[in-house]
């Protein structure tokens, strides 16, 4: 895929506490930022940002899973 068609990406991971992490990265496509997002994830909560738009939030409900959080 060529560069151009990358979006960019920021991530917000947000831990027990409180405190948050960004992350910004390419992606192809929302669905791909999300899995990447959701992979790197450490916190309870997780955001996803394209520019000023919030893509998805979700809450960890495992190890590795989390569930979609209404926005």
């Amino acid at each position: 895929m060529p560069l151009r068609d990358l979006k960019s990406y920021t991530a917000i991971d947000i831990a027990p506490d409180g405190q948050a992490q960004s992350d910004t990265f390419e992606a192809p496509h929302d669905t791909a930022a999300a899995r990447r997002a959701q992979f790197a994830a450490e916190g309870e909560l997780l955001q996803l940002w394209r520019e000023a738009r919030l893509v998805g939030a979700w809450r960890r409900t495992g190890a590795r899973t989390f569930e979609r959080e209404p926005f």
